[in-house]
């Protein structure tokens, strides 16, 4: 039986049991005509004491309901009121006020977080740009982890559809599971209003925006109290960037009824749609010296340069990939659930939820390469590096002659299939009830959570080893099925398809108690999930297909947390929590095993403060987290379970490109140097000729003393490059065969890091009188590599060590990177004694904020001529961020500048500026609202590393009863 249909027979048995209780316990209920006084869940939030900004309990701690100053860890509450006065229409929005929350990344710690989304390298924005716009970073840790009333989503939903949001912060794997390190977001739906109530808003502004939302709530008054909430939203958007648009559709209707005065079921739907064009990359990377196979096979060396500019186009807003890319998404999910309460003190909770998101994309990829394609599409082109300043060690900021944008179109089709069943039973006893001082209160929750997700994805692109071209000077946009003359280009052909499925089973104990007169409140609890992975690849172009079962494996992780109240209105609070994301994508160290979970452990302490009648409350905390087993890869880096290289045989390489005979102007004239090493080993026959290629056995003295000479010379008298020594083939045989990169073998190959972030919070609400209310949020974040990754060691032979490997190789970028042998190695024979230096060991390699800080402020007029008006004013401060750490995203490479010196570079300070203004009247005998935002008051339109500020934009609306 398959994992769904697994869960899909525990669904229906949860179904005929809930559907069962409810009948049974509905026969049982009392016929006796009293009014029925329903008893809040304690699965459901109370938000009865919520006022404006300001939430007091939570259901995101622990899972039950609860005041947030009593539980011991930071959680922020973004509420309905806050959401509709920064006019937030999604949950990215919600969340730009949030303490420390980064929505747009560009350098982002880990392979490949570049080149995963809508434009590749050429797409400065990281990991953030995800098509599910729900990743974004959190204490310094990329994060995906958004949830649904506690169920896991990875799609977006619209604002008008969420009641509350609420963020913790730091790993939360006791309750939720899998993938949060930095913290997670669950956000709550709008639920069934007491009374009657229908609502429009319709809304306009600049960039083509319109939207309209269609929102009705009531609860009946009949024997099953059957509620309903319905959301309704229609919006499209143009863009400051030229093309640039998007329509969105939405609706969600979630309705509640109770089979029994103990009973209640949840039925939440939502449907989403949205069309979004012209979404490829603005510009493309300005090299234009590597060589047509590098362009579609290297593209992580295209993160060394800037972008390319043209004359008659301004580079924020151009668009030259055109009108033809595109991504459309459309999305559903469900969720059913029912809770239960036997006794005041014993109540369960079933659920189930079901997702399907299907994103269709079309996107353009390639870079600029010269002395290929038509002549009359080259042009010449100014390349710029990265470091403007100090320019760059691999290629020379200048003109370049005969380039011409060589590039690819795909397509692709990815469905995501998610099912998840929850079940809990929370039991709650007090002991001793009267004494004070002995008290206990106890509340224990037992859950089981299983959840599958299975993953397809369908890529089609330009038939293997044809491009189409523009004129790099010609900045008219790229169309699809031409080149850049009119001529047809290439056509397409299925590439590959993707079948993946994860498997998460996870089961929860959670205790939660108080004493002493409920001043010291503890938070405790243990979980074991069982997470499985099955992969496979088919490649169409390669005719192969590939499999990846690593086999289920289980992880305990733990949290405990103390709150004591020092006073009523003070209390201190200390935390120990862990967080894991097991290997669901498949990949294998260096020694061939199939890697271990990444794993997190938090350390944290604050204080939570409740003043002045509940008018200034907030948390402050301080926090340290480190990550274990960070998969890192170098392409270069040792891989001896490979295997393909003998090490008891004579060591071979194939020198075809690194030999006197190939000598050039542009080479580093170390082959001149050498020559006479050279005709010594021709004449000794270590040198020789087959099928036209030069080899050298390196394992003769005479290749030996070649091999020295060459190396030797690059490293101190003729430094740069020589040329390419790994070529390999069936004649070769030697240590480079066995190296990270799937050239070899067929996988990468990933070292272990370690990685840690801490730095201290604060949160305050305040809100001195009825009409005014303050919101303030600062995070400074210390973001750092502990350890970047341990070379193993590799097993030499009876052929001797291979000197020559490519992780020996005196290049700045990889292999020695810059170093010498002995810097690099404290024992060149044993590779695991590589020390990783230029590598970021202490350093940060990522862009968060060191300091951030945001505010939000509400002032209300209820009396005199300006009465019904409310103005609000917030800001947003970031201090410099490191969008560029000089270590490819791609590969792992060095870039250093013509000095040697590793390219950092950094953003400069921001702050942005944000306004509202509302007026609340009387339309008739309705109520009626206008409402102006104004996002980028001062219109900041500069660039923030290659991102630049959006120009200010406007929101109208105008909303009203019906």
């Amino acid at each position: 039986m398959s994992h769904k249909s697994k869960l899909w027979s525990s669904w229906k048995r949860f179904g005929f049991v809930t559907i069962g209780l409810a009948a049974s316990l509905n026969a049982q209920t009392d016929s006796a005509e009293e009014e029925e006084v329903f008893e809040l869940s304690p699965f459901q939030v109370d938000a009865s004491e919520d006022s404006g900004y300001r939430a007091t309990n939570t259901i995101s701690g622990t899972r039950l309901n609860a005041a947030i100053k009593d539980i011991p860890m930071p959680i922020e509450v973004i509420t309905d009121a806050f959401i509709k006065d920064t006019g937030s229409t999604d949950l990215r929005q919600s969340l730009a006020y949030s303490a420390g929350m980064i929505m747009s990344s560009q350098n982002d710690a880990g392979k490949g977080n570049s080149f995963g989304t809508i434009g590749g390298v050429h797409n400065p924005e990281g990991a953030t740009s995800n098509k599910t716009q729900t990743s974004y970073k959190v204490r310094g840790f990329i994060t995906d982890a958004t949830l649904r009333d506690g169920y896991r989503r990875q799609f977006a939903t619209d604002a008008a559809n969420i009641g509350r949001v609420e963020v913790i912060r730091g790993p939360a794997a006791l309750l939720y599971g899998i993938g949060n390190f930095g913290g997670i977001v669950n956000y709550l739906p709008k639920l069934p209003t007491a009374d009657e109530m229908q609502h429009i808003t319709l809304s306009v502004g600049n960039q083509k925006h319109y939207r309209a939302v269609y929102e009705a709530g009531n609860t009946l008054d009949n024997e099953i109290n059957f509620g309903y909430y319905v959301t309704a939203v229609h919006e499209q958007n143009g863009s400051y960037t030229e093309l640039a648009e998007n329509n969105r559709q939405f609706i969600s209707p979630i309705f509640t009824f109770r089979p029994t005065d103990k009973t209640e079921v949840t039925i939440d739907m939502e449907y989403g749609k949205e069309d979004k064009n012209a979404v490829g990359f603005q510009s493309v990377r300005a090299r234009g010296d590597l060589s047509s196979e590098n362009v579609a096979n290297q593209q992580d060396r295209l993160e060394r340069a800037g972008f390319l500019q043209f004359p008659d186009k301004e580079i924020r807003t151009m668009r030259w990939s055109g009108p033809d890319t595109f991504l459309n998404t459309e999305s559903h999910n469900i969720r059913l659930q029912a809770t239960h309460s036997f006794t005041d003190n014993l109540n369960v909770l079933l659920g189930y939820n079901t997702s399907k998101v299907e994103f269709d994309s079309r996107d353009v990829s390639g870079g600029i390469t010269n002395n290929v394609g038509p002549e009359n599409l080259r042009s010449t082109i100014t390349v710029i590096p990265a470091s403007v300043e100090n320019g760059d060690a691999e290629f020379i900021f200048g003109e370049v002659t005969d380039a011409i944008f060589q590039g690819s179109w795909s397509d692709r089709n990815e469905i995501i299939d998610r099912d998840q069943i929850r079940a809990e039973v929370n039991y709650n006893i007090d002991l001793f009830q009267n004494s004070e001082l002995f008290g206990l209160q106890n509340s224990f929750l037992l859950g089981r959570s299983e959840e599958s997700s299975e993953k397809s994805v369908s890529t089609r692109g330009t038939i293997q080893n044809q491009y189409f071209y523009w004129d790099p000077t010609d900045s008219s946009y790229m169309r699809f099925g031409v080149n850049g003359d009119g001529t047809a280009a290439p056509g397409m052909e299925r590439a590959a398809q993707v079948n993946d499925l994860s498997w998460n089973q996870g089961t929860y104990l959670v205790y939660q108690g108080s004493w002493l007169n409920e001043r010291l409140t503890a938070v405790a609890g243990i979980r074991r999930d069982r997470n499985d992975f099955r992969g496979r690849v088919e490649d169409f172009r390669q005719d192969t297909v590939t499999r990846n079962d690593p086999g289920a494996k289980e992880k305990d992780t733990s949290q405990a947390g103390i709150t004591y109240k020092l006073t009523k209105n003070l209390s201190v609070y200390a935390l120990k929590a862990e967080g894991i994301m097991p290997n669901f994508d498949g990949n294998r160290d260096v020694y061939g095993n199939a890697m271990d979970a990444v794993t997190a452990e938090s350390e944290e302490a604050g204080i939570k403060f409740d003043m002045l009648d509940g008018k200034l409350s907030g948390t402050i905390s301080a926090y340290r987290i480190k990550q274990t087993g960070t998969p890192i890869f170098y392409w270069w880096a040792p891989s001896p379970a490979k295997g393909r290289f003998d090490p008891d045989a004579d060591i071979i390489y194939n020198v075809s490109d690194f030999n006197p005979t190939v000598e050039a102007e542009w080479r580093n004239g170390s082959f001149t140097v050498a020559k006479p090493q050279w005709d010594a080993a021709v004449d000794a026959g270590a040198a020789y000729q087959l099928d036209g290629a030069w080899y050298l056995n390196a394992t003769a003295p005479e290749g030996v003393a070649y091999m020295d000479t060459v190396f030797n010379a690059s490293k101190t008298t003729n430094p740069g490059w020589p040329g390419w020594l790994y070529i390999q083939d069936d004649n070769t045989n030697n240590a480079t065969l066995d190296f990270a990169s799937a050239e070899a073998g067929g996988y990468d190959a990933y070292l272990s890091g370690d990685q840690e972030s801490s730095g201290w919070e604060a949160q305050f609400n305040y809100a001195p009188n009825d009409n005014m209310q303050f919101v303030l949020n600062y995070a400074q974040t210390k973001r750092s590599v502990v350890n970047a990754g341990a070379f193993p060691e590799y097993p030499w032979g009876a052929g001797g060590v291979d000197k020559w490997a490519v992780w020996y190789f005196p290049d700045g970028a990889w292999g020695l990177s810059g170093y010498s042998l002995d810097d690099q190695f404290l024992d060149p024979s044993d590779t695991s004694t590589w020390q990783g230096r230029g590598y970021g060991a202490g350093e940060k390699q990522d862009d968060t904020p060191r300091h951030s800080l945001s505010g939000w402020s509400n002032f209300r007029i209820d009396d005199g001529a300006l009465a019904g008006f409310s103005f609000g004013l917030g800001f947003q401060y970031e201090s410099e961020r490191e969008y560029f750490s000089g270590i490819t995203d791609g590969s792992g490479q060095l870039v250093t500048d013509t000095n040697g010196q590793r390219v950092v570079l950094e953003t400069d300070t921001r702050i942005n500026i944000d306004a509202m203004a509302k007026y609340d009247f009387k339309l008739g005998e309705r109520n009626a609202h206008v409402q102006l935002n104004v996002y980028n008051v001062m219109n900041d339109q500069a660039a923030y590393g290659y991102i630049y500020a959006k120009p200010t934009e406007y929101r109208l609306q105008f909303g009203m009863d019906l």
